[in-house]
């Protein structure tokens, strides 16, 4: 045998003359595999001013003195390149990509321990034992995921719908509580008291964020006008689905001079959508039109829209943006509860109308929460308007703030108002409720 098994070193030879050539030969070949370390692995070419020692990993498609040599390692020794045909197992540290290189089924491969990396390992195990299950194990008191000195977020990513991404807690490696989304993609949170029958507490759902409690006996969407009318502009107490005259309320005050007039009803089983009651006001129609499907067009619980026309007074302005309005209309200051929830509809028609935001209070304008003073201008049609009122009773007189006030910028100018709804609490209301029905319609 006259070379090494491994690294194919020369042996000296007892009848070998010169036996300091062999020796040295053996010496550059231990210089130039001890420790590899390569400047890269994705030349073709030698490079023009190697410098003696210099390393590389030979790239496909070698030429000039490298032709032919794809994969070997070359050494730059005494002024000429030196090969070196690597085997399975050898290791490399790949100096422009900070990266170890390991030479396995005839390539060289990243071993993903790149400077402060692990890239592509299959298990991990940090005092225990990884598997083939839990590829990440992790045996401690506590386990810390910090910021890079900023946000942290942690990702479960499940495949479709039906899979399931989950926090499971255990005792003794029995399920106790489940959050996450469990076989669809609704955020639920689950319990059990032995591990394998798990009972839905609550769940969120994906498009509304409505929460669901199937175990609790929670009123859901809860809305029962306190208004006497319902809303409807037709007097106290009435039930039936048609209305009378319009009467307009007590519980609204007009302001600075400001005037209410009824504008048109909706009319039950009317001529617009195939029935002969009658045909109805364009605007009340527009109404109609964006709370109803259309094959529930033609029959309904009629209602007055109100029409109020600002009056000459100049009372109470209010400036949003780069416009200034007067107090118009308000709700009466009657005596109220700390929290409640008020809706209607409005539309502008002459020009922006302004609503006051209290402190205490959201005003949602067609579900866009807003916490200041708003603007509502012809061009927005008819809008949905929700208030969230609350207030410390500590600190209120009973009866303000007003829950609701418009104002208009100038005498004559019109806006109207529909189906106003006085609920107790802070309630969810959906945009297209319509009117609310008054705690006194089913009376005897």
């Amino acid at each position: 045998m006259e070379h090494s098994a491994n690294l194919s070193l020369p042996f000296i030879l007892p009848s070998q003359a010169q036996k300091h050539v062999t020796h040295n030969e053996a010496l550059r070949a231990l210089d130039a595999l001890v420790m590899l370390a390569v400047a890269s692995r994705t030349l073709s070419a030698p490079p023009a001013n190697a410098a003696e020692g210099e390393r590389h990993i030979i790239a496909a498609g070698g030429t000039g003195a490298w032709i032919g040599r794809d994969g070997a390692v070359a050494a730059f020794q005494d002024g000429a390149w030196a090969f070196f045909t690597p085997r399975d197992g050898w290791l490399a540290w790949c100096a422009d990509e900070a990266d170890l290189l390991v030479y396995t089924a005839d390539t060289w491969v990243s071993t993903g321990a790149a400077a402060g990396e692990f890239q592509n390992i299959s298990l991990l195990g940090v005092n225990t034992e990884a598997d083939a299950t839990n590829r990440l194990a992790v045996a401690a008191d506590a386990t810390l995921l910090n910021h890079a000195g900023g946000d942290h977020r942690l990702v479960i990513n499940k495949q479709a719908e039906a899979d399931t991404a989950s926090l499971v807690l255990q005792t003794g490696f029995s399920g106790r509580a489940e959050i996450g989304l469990a076989g669809d993609d609704r955020l639920s949170f689950k319990t059990s008291a032995d591990g394998l029958a798990f009972v839905e507490a609550m769940s969120l759902d994906g498009l509304t964020g409505k929460p669901s409690f199937p175990q609790a006996n929670f009123l859901d969407d809860y809305a029962v006008n306190l208004l006497q009318d319902s809303g409807r502009f037709a007097g106290n107490a009435v039930s039936a689905t048609t209305v009378g005259a319009f009467v307009f309320p007590a519980y609204l005050s007009p302001y600075n001079g400001a005037v209410a007039a009824g504008l048109g009803k909706f009319i039950h089983n009317n001529t617009d959508y195939g029935g002969p009651a009658g045909l109805l006001a364009p605007e009340v129609k527009e109404l109609l039109d964006t709370i109803r499907d259309a094959a529930y067009r033609r029959y309904g619980v009629e209602f007055w829209v109100a029409e109020i026309t600002q009056g000459a007074g100049t009372d109470g302005p209010l400036t949003v943006g780069a416009t200034t309005g007067y107090l118009g209309c308000f709700s009466a200051q009657l005596a109220r509860p700390p929290k409640l929830t008020f809706h209607a509809y409005l539309r502008a028609v002459d020009a922006d109308i302004l609503l006051r935001c209290f402190d205490g209070q959201t005003l949602y304008k067609n579900g866009e929460a807003n916490t200041a003073s708003i603007a509502i201008s012809p061009a927005d049609g008819w809008v949905s308007l929700t208030v969230h009122d609350a207030v410390d009773p500590r600190t209120s007189y009973g009866y303000t703030p007003a829950t609701f006030g418009v104002y208009a910028q100038a005498q004559g100018h019109r806006w109207l108002l529909a189906c106003p709804a006085l609920m107790g609490g802070i309630t969810k209301i959906d945009d297209d409720v319509g009117v609310v029905a008054a705690f006194n319609g089913w009376t005897a």
